[in-house]
């Protein structure tokens, strides 16, 4: 018989981990994307789900963090959740919400090194090397997404 400490065992063992990331827009339809450090490829802000704490939470906290913009959790709106399986098979709940007209962004020092904001077409013409993510808000995927990662590129 399996007893409950194994199977709470098992569970953590296999755990997933969950990210979440918002799409911040500007009255132009421009979202916002940052460029970290330690990744080859723009996203938009947003990073781990903390243990304790919803993907929304995780999302204002992540966008505060990195860009000193704060966001009311009741302003995010659900768009996606992606089922990322390749070398980290991760889950990534995708929001979005308008951009606060008073936003005054201030760079995370030790993670984020630059941002922009890019519309659709923008990101069409391929003028930085964007994250899937990014792809996923252009082409208009909402709800259940699928990816597939051969590789280190997200």
């Amino acid at each position: 018989m399996t007893s409950r400490k194994d199977i709470v065992k098992r569970m953590d063992a296999s755990r997933r981990f969950s990210s979440a990331t918002l799409i911040l827009e500007d009255e132009a339809g421009r979202a916002l994307i940052v460029k970290a450090g330690y990744k080859p490829y723009w996203t938009f802000p947003g990073g781990i789900v903390d243990p304790g704490e919803t993907p929304k939470e995780a999302a204002v906290r992540e966008v505060l963090e990195e860009t000193g913009i704060a966001v009311d959790l009741s302003a995010l709106e659900f768009v996606a959740i992606v089922n990322r399986k390749g070398t980290k098979d991760t889950y990534q709940f995708i929001f979005k919400a308008k951009l606060p007209t008073d936003a005054a962004i201030t760079l995370q020092e030790n993670e984020i090194v630059d941002k922009a904001f890019v519309s659709k077409a923008e990101v069409k013409d391929a003028k930085f090397p964007y994250g899937r993510v990014i792809q996923d808000w252009v082409e208009g995927k909402t709800g259940y997404v699928e990816q597939i990662f051969d590789n280190e590129k997200g």
